[in-house]
């Protein structure tokens, strides 16, 4: 994964869009759903919490396999890409005591990996107009390049994989 260009408006209200259309297609179908149960197998006394249940769950599934359907639409490309950026940031945060000691020991992969991290989680930040911890992180990020030699400042962000995450952290394990 490579560090992408987003239009901050259009991520924004793309993802707002979105967020809504899977809400309101959770509600109808959860309603709707739990209801016709309801109405065809349920206890005119009450006692229906399990219909109801399926119901949610029905709704869920069925959010689900529209959002999967239509993620590979081109226009949601913004949306899917912050999305998995939050998912690798995620998978290096997870070893992230593991790759800051390979840096502290001058390993370059560890380094290269968490000038990546600093970098995506800053774009993260930005997009989502998280000003408090985007100010925080900068002092942060700051400090960690500081630190960093000429070259690896200079260098391009590398094409993080989470195969590469894995095995630089291994070299790390307590």
């Amino acid at each position: 994964m490579q560090i992408q260009e987003v239009d901050k408006q259009h991520y924004l209200k793309l993802s707002r869009k979105v967020s809504v259309v899977l809400m309101v297609c959770f509600a109808v179908t959860a309603m709707l759903s739990g209801q016709f149960m309801v109405v065809m197998w349920g206890n005119p006394e009450g006692g229906n919490f399990y219909l109801n249940l399926s119901g949610v769950i029905i709704g869920v599934l069925i959010s689900g396999a529209l959002f999967s359907f239509y993620k590979n639409d081109p226009r949601l490309t913004d949306l899917l890409y912050v999305f998995r950026l939050k998912r690798m940031l995620a998978r290096t945060t997870n070893r992230m005591h593991k790759l800051k000691k390979g840096a502290e020991a001058d390993d370059n992969d560890a380094q290269r990996i968490l000038r990546f991290y600093y970098e995506g989680l800053m774009q993260v930040y930005y997009l989502e107009s998280n000003e408090y911890g985007h100010s925080e992180l900068v002092k942060e990020r700051d400090v960690f390049i500081e630190g960093l030699s000429e070259p690896l400042k200079e260098e391009a962000l590398i094409d993080l994989q989470p195969e590469f995450i894995e095995a630089v952290a291994k070299r790390y394990a307590d």
